[in-house]
């Protein structure tokens, strides 16, 4: 799974919470990749130009949009408005698709033992690229909070369950991979390898959603202490 699948989740979900203005701006930016001038999109949207720049500056902020100057004309220059990559994230993508496609080759090619290993090495590429976020915290529980709040980010609905001193369990209440771990019950290796390496501890995947539980959980023990 690429690092764009992960984020995909959060982003859509993002674009859903804009006010349809604001997604009706985005959507014509979509359409029209070469950008959009305040004018271009006052007359496509219907809207007034102080309305689009009130939108354009909350995008801008968001870091869904970005702007350049225009060439002169010879006239005051103007401002062209483009998507950035994270605005362009923002819309739906065929990831699962493709990745079941990959997921179905490797296990036919490859057997189930390359496909364990792949999704392992994924977890652990991930974790590596989001390190950096734990590295800022000192404490256990605000590592694991930081984790949590990273699966978040990804599409999870997650709560943090302290079970004892040296133990504590992420609950997720939902499966971002549903379909594909339906498909490919190994899929939870990546979730398992990923949490194993972001967090320097040993994981028991306790219960999951696709195997008829109600929940995922990943019981964390040893959290800070080396992992292979």
């Amino acid at each position: 799974m690429s690092k764009l699948e992960t984020n995909s989740s959060a982003m859509k979900a993002a674009l859903s919470l804009l006010g349809e203005r604001q997604q009706s701006l985005l959507t014509a930016l979509l359409h029209h990749r070469e950008g959009l001038t305040v004018e271009e999109l006052s007359s496509q949207l219907t809207i007034s130009r102080n309305a689009v720049n009130q939108h354009l500056t909350q995008l801008g902020s968001s870091g869904f949009i970005h702007s350049t100057l225009q060439e002169s004309t010879g006239g005051r220059p103007g401002r062209i408005y483009t998507l950035t990559p994270n605005g362009l994230e923002l819309f739906q993508r065929r990831y699962s698709f493709l990745a079941k496609l990959l997921l179905s080759w490797i296990d036919k090619n490859r057997g189930e033992e390359e496909l364990n290993a792949c999704l392992t090495e994924l977890g652990k590429e991930m974790a590596n690229g989001l390190a950096h976020r734990l590295a800022q915290h000192t404490s256990r529980s605000d590592k694991l909070q930081e984790a949590a709040t990273i699966m978040s980010e990804l599409g999870y609905d997650t709560e943090i369950h302290q079970l004892s001193e040296n133990q504590a369990e992420i609950v997720a209440n939902n499966c971002v991979f549903q379909e594909l771990a339906q498909q490919h019950s190994e899929f939870c290796k990546l979730d398992i390898s990923f949490l194993k390496h972001l967090l320097k501890a040993d994981i028991e995947h306790t219960e999951c959603i696709v195997k008829d539980g109600k929940y995922c959980r990943f019981r964390i023990t040893n959290s800070d202490e080396s992992q292979s």
